[in-house]
């Protein structure tokens, strides 16, 4: 695997005639599980203040057109089709860019000089579209880009209504991490407003400028974590220690061999310690949200599915400052 990434690219518009992009036809579904054939390749997953890019290839995929599992270790995705609605090649950049239908870039795979080249130009020729100036896509029906499939909110009051002593105590009572988004849905609530009601010992505001220092000592702790990023179309994870971190306040970087991480802090909002209960003593994570409440970036310690948290995570994420003025 090759030790270094090409430039980050920031997804043309696939409607832009401009661009020189290739209009594909693809049924992800169907093509996901045959794209380890493709060899080692370079995946970037994007939201509006996070790019999380993952050197690795495709492999261990499982599924269905609504929900899409792609568990390789290095390439780890957690897909949703409907949301894969425009497919171009960027021969410029060596790369297929995935869009959703109001043209927000949602996933991209760039060919590497370790990608088999004859797998690449096939994958291209069996799904190139007729017409194939990209400049003929067309769709006005807009999606969400939240993290978690979640509609955006304004960042404002908590809208009334919501029965918080009941989804305090229905937070309480969780045993599994999953439960939490059909809570949210139970209830009636975006996630950001859940973590203003949920109360200190299940959801906290800490400064976004704390979030650095969590990864600092992650990193001098040679911690491993897990870094999850992405908006409604798919969640792209990263598991491991970091070893090359910057932070200067307006941009944070990880730059690893097989990983890199590029945060825009002016496009966040909010960041947040949040503590959900399970059957194996509970899941801590630090939550990164912008200012439509969207949930950009999600921060926990590295755990196998049967054991518990692991306390060296749990005790620094929980030596978070609280935000000054926060009760």
């Amino acid at each position: 695997m090759p030790d270094t990434f090409l430039p980050s690219i920031e997804a043309p518009a696939i409607s832009d005639a401009a661009t020189g992009l290739l209009r594909l036809e693809v049924d992800w579904p169907a093509a996901l599980p045959r794209l380890d054939a493709l060899g080692p390749v370079r995946v970037v997953t994007t939201n509006g203040a996070v790019i999380h890019e993952k050197l690795g290839r495709f492999g261990n995929v499982s599924g269905n057109g609504h929900a899409v599992i792609v568990l390789n270790r290095d390439v780890d995705l957690r897909i949703f089709p409907r949301h894969w609605h425009r497919t171009a090649h960027d021969p410029a950049a060596g790369a297929i860019l995935v869009q959703d239908a109001a043209g927000r870039p949602v996933h991209a795979i760039h060919r590497t000089a370790e990608t088999d080249a004859a797998a690449w130009t096939a994958f291209l020729e069996e799904h190139r579209a007729d017409g194939t100036a990209a400049d003929t896509l067309n769709d006005d029906d807009p999606n969400g880009n939240d993290l978690v499939g979640q509609p955006a909110q304004t960042v404002a009051a908590v809208p009334a209504g919501i029965d918080a002593a009941g989804l305090r105590a229905a937070w309480a009572a969780m045993t599994d991490v999953h439960e939490f988004h059909g809570m949210l849905k139970r209830f009636g609530v975006a996630r950001l407003d859940a973590m203003r009601l949920a109360g200190g010992d299940f959801a906290r505001e800490i400064p976004l400028a704390a979030v650095a220092g969590l990864l600092e000592s992650a990193r001098d702790d040679q911690l491993e974590i897990m870094v999850f990023a992405g908006n409604a179309g798919c969640i792209q994870i990263h598991t491991g220690t970091i070893t090359t971190l910057r932070a200067d306040g307006a941009q944070l970087d990880i730059d690893d061999p097989g990983f890199r991480l590029t945060c825009d802090m002016a496009r966040l909002s909010s960041a947040w310690v949040v503590f959900k209960p399970t059957g194996k003593g509970g899941i801590t994570t630090v939550e990164l949200y912008n200012a439509q409440g969207e949930n950009c970036a999600i921060l926990c310690g590295q755990r196998d599915e049967d054991k518990p948290e692991r306390t060296e995570w749990r005790l620094l994420a929980r030596s978070m400052p609280t935000l000054p003025g926060v009760a």
